[in-house]
């Protein structure tokens, strides 16, 4: 039996944010390991369930207490609380400590609202139709919780600079008003009465993003009773324009932005209750949207995070459905159209699903909040890559050159080999590339001709398991104090850095090749340095 009533059947919303920074982990240590061919799903590994309070409705993960790995917060209904699981670092959870909201709570988002550099917590009340704001102490403890006044059964909160002074301001979806609660923060966390602004029938989901390139935050409302998307262009100042509406799919109750298609501009995805599917509303590039383009997901999908999931540096779709008890991934084909879903069993009753790197190893774990299950689950990513580190794309830099590339790979059975491509044309030819092949660790240094080179890297093992690095990576080699290029550092650089100096000759290429003497900046210092070392046995430059 179903622990929340029958009224809320088919209402259920998470939050989410996009906040898809990667945190990367030690690397030096994973040198030779071994992997195995990529399957077409995105491997995750089983749920591991940590419990929660009761009905939890919303999760969020952010770094709570300022250790450099990220937390849970989830809003729990009927206990009227929040949990906070903080991470031991590896994607592993410690018991939660639950804090007090308002009355059913529904949504959590977290983010800096007092500007002292930790995140605090706001979260939408369905029942006392108000916002709670939990203040961080600094550590991942919060503060009681100070209430405002927001619209009729707020279901969802989210945080975002509306009005363009710098502190983050609140957008919260009112269901049976019928309208979005803007409340402006003054500066210290603490905030202004609500203005509100009408949208659809029944407003599950809210979303803040610039929607037409106008470099403030408009709004992206689901609308479930209406079967629609409300956008509401911001007027530059946290006001906001009449509501515009786009059809989406059957009692859509998730919404989310973001670049699905790669032209740029953010585009919508919103997760439809009884449709048993996702809408996808692709942008025109001023804040106007095509027609929803619908890909089927579970049973009563309740909310979609966008997120590279298989670090194909598109965007793909997690959806959490209620009735199936799982979480579909759709993956993007590049062009913001979708493969069909495959499915990952999560908690009983999963509600809400967020997307983060919470064991450290560069990939992005599913955090799911499962009502019926007072849970939340961690369904960790085991997708295997191959990065490039260092140097840098378009990076200049001296001989001799150190090259680091990265594996990632769950599986540790037997030694992985490397070829490092380098070359001298975009295109690597047989005449134009070097190859060092077989090497055994994910570092190579050695001095290279002078100019352009491009760089990729292969790993495979003892099985013929094959993998590429995810880029192709340029980088210009320089000879310190060869201000005029021509490789050799002697008295034509001197006068070169002369008349760039005093008469505006050209610039020394690449522009750090002129600073001799390491300070960032090129200057008659830069000269001096130079004759010292070519006629008085100076040191060499950047020496």
């Amino acid at each position: 039996m179903f622990s929340i009533n029958k009224a809320l059947l088919s209402k259920s919303l998470f939050i989410v944010f996009l906040f898809l920074v990667l945190s990367f982990a030690s690397l030096n240590s994973l040198h030779s390991q071994s992997f195995q061919p990529n399957p077409d799903s995105i491997p995750f590994a089983p749920a591991v369930n940590y419990g929660a309070g009761d009905s939890p409705s919303s999760v969020f993960c952010a770094d709570l207490d300022d250790d450099n790995d990220f937390d849970l917060a989830v809003a729990n209904q009927f206990s009227a609380n929040v949990s906070i699981f903080k991470n031991n670092g590896d994607g592993t959870f410690e018991s939660a400590v639950n804090y007090g909201a308002g009355d059913r709570p529904i949504s959590v988002f977290c983010a800096d609202l007092d500007n002292d550099n930790d995140l605090d917590l706001a979260v939408a009340n369905l029942g006392s139709y108000n916002v709670s704001i939990l203040k961080n102490n600094g550590d991942g403890t919060f503060a009681s919780a100070v209430n405002y006044g927001a619209g009729d059964t707020p279901f969802s909160v989210f945080c975002a600079d509306l009005d363009d002074d710098n502190d983050f301001d609140l957008a919260v979806a009112n269901d049976f008003s019928h309208n979005v609660s803007i409340l402006k923060n003054n500066g210290d966390g603490t905030f202004a009465s609500a203005v509100n602004y009408g949208a659809g029938g029944l407003p599950s989901s809210v979303f803040c993003a610039d929607l037409d390139n106008d470099n403030d935050f408009d709004l992206a409302v689901a609308n479930s009773g209406y079967d629609n998307v409300s956008i509401l262009k911001n007027n530059g100042d946290g006001t906001f324009e009449s509501a515009v509406n786009y059809g989406a799919g059957d009692y859509p109750v998730s919404v989310f932005c973001a670049d699905l298609d790669n032209d740029s501009d953010l585009d919508l995805a919103v997760a439809n209750n009884w449709s048993y599917n996702v809408s996808i509303l692709k942008n025109n590039g001023d804040g106007t949207f095509a027609s929803a383009v619908n890909y089927g997901a579970g049973a009563y999908p309740s909310s979609v995070f966008c997120a590279d999931l298989d670090g194909d540096s598109d965007l793909d779709l997690a959806v959490a459905n209620i009735w199936s008890d799982n979480v579909s991934i759709l993956k993007n084909n590049g062009d913001g159209t979708f493969q069909t879903a495959v499915n990952y069993g999560a908690g009983d009753w999963c509600v809400s699903v967020f997307c983060a790197d919470l064991d450290n190893d560069n990939d992005l774990d599913l955090a799911v909040a499962n009502d019926d299950g007072n849970n939340v689950s961690i369904l960790k990513n085991l997708t295997i890559a191959l990065f490039l580190l260092t140097p840098s794309d378009k990076d200049s830099i001296t001989n001799p050159v150190d090259l680091n590339w990265f594996l990632r790979d769950p599986n540790l059975n037997d030694t992985v080999r490397y070829d490092l491509y380098l070359s001298r044309s975009v295109v690597f030819s047989p005449e134009s590339t070097v190859v060092y092949d077989s090497l055994l660790d994910t570092t190579f240094t050695d001095s290279l001709q002078l100019k352009d080179w491009y760089w990729k890297v292969k790993a495979y093992d003892k099985w013929g398991a094959v993998r590429w690095s995810n880029q192709t990576w340029s980088f210009y080699v320089y000879l310190c104090g060869d201000c005029n290029g021509d490789g050799v550092v002697d008295a034509s650089d001197v006068v070169y850095e002369l008349n760039y100096l005093f008469i505006k000759g050209p610039a020394p290429v690449p522009f750090l090749a002129g600073d001799a003497t390491l300070d960032s900046v090129v200057d008659i210092s830069d000269v001096v340095y130079l004759i010292n070392y070519l006629f008085i046995d100076g040191p060499p430059p950047c020496g």
